[in-house]
């Protein structure tokens, strides 16, 4: 029974980060916002969701609340990624 308090405690750890971290939106979301600026991350290797997972920490890190992604590229022949995002308040 010493277990299910431990269980809890890391349940609303996990819920209460998940309300701090930055939200993506899409455009017409992002209307509705006030822009702070855009962000660049690079250098970025895995997955494009490893480099989304990038701009949403350093959103964060800005004190965004929300970011769009404006684009994904692979700069020249390599496995690395770069991605540029518009963050809000």
């Amino acid at each position: 029974m010493k277990l299910l308090p431990v269980i809890t405690a890391a349940l609303l750890t996990a819920a209460s980060f998940s309300a701090l971290a930055a939200t993506e939106v899409n455009r017409s979301e992002a209307s509705g916002l006030q822009s702070m600026g855009t962000v660049t991350v690079s250098g970025i290797t895995g997955s494009p969701e490893d480099a989304i997972s990038a701009v949403q920490q350093k959103a964060m890190d800005e004190g965004a609340s929300h970011y769009r992604i404006i684009g994904i590229d692979t700069p020249s022949d390599s496995s690395q990624q770069r991605v540029n995002a518009e963050i809000y308040r």
